[in-house]
């Protein structure tokens, strides 16, 4: 029975976050009802590495507790930290060609929810009005993160 009740807390866990998320905001709730039962609870040790720069990038996620650090490493590192409950992290896995372009690892223990790309992806073909602005909401994180790189590059110089 407890492990009943700790399924469904989960469960719920995964659809309220979702409904909080950057990238999924103002969706229809069939929509977010499909995601939500794609979605699964993942616990993260402090250090652990969540996914690394050139892996083939299966999925998202979206953080509910914690801080990540995303980290891409070219002639020096550039780095984001993911630390607000919502935010979107390895949207690599919505972008062509699929393969993560930075390194996941957190900072404090961290739970997050995972949603494998084929689920979105197939949640935005059946409900193409939600999709269209999931991949609005998906260009605005990106351009967030590409001006926050711009920044931390103009700093260095």
């Amino acid at each position: 029975m407890d492990q009943v009740k700790d399924v469904i807390r989960e469960v719920m866990m995964i659809v309220e976050s979702i409904e909080e998320s950057d990238l999924f905001k103002g969706a229809s709730q069939q929509f977010l009802k499909e995601i939500g039962n794609a979605g699964e609870a993942k616990h993260f040790k402090r250090g652990s590495i969540i996914f690394r720069t050139n892996e083939k990038a299966l999925y998202i996620y979206q953080l509910v507790e914690g801080s990540v650090d995303i980290m891409m490493v070219e002639k020096e590192v550039i780095h984001f930290t993911a630390r607000r409950p919502g935010e979107i992290f390895g949207w690599s896995g919505l972008v062509e060609p699929h393969v993560y372009t930075a390194t996941a690892k957190c900072k404090t223990d961290t739970r997050a929810v995972r949603i494998s790309r084929e689920a979105v992806e197939a949640a935005m073909m059946k409900y193409p009005a939600d999709g269209l602005a999931i991949l609005r909401h998906l260009t605005g994180i990106i351009a967030q993160r590409l001006r926050h790189a711009y920044l931390y590059i103009y700093s260095k110089e």
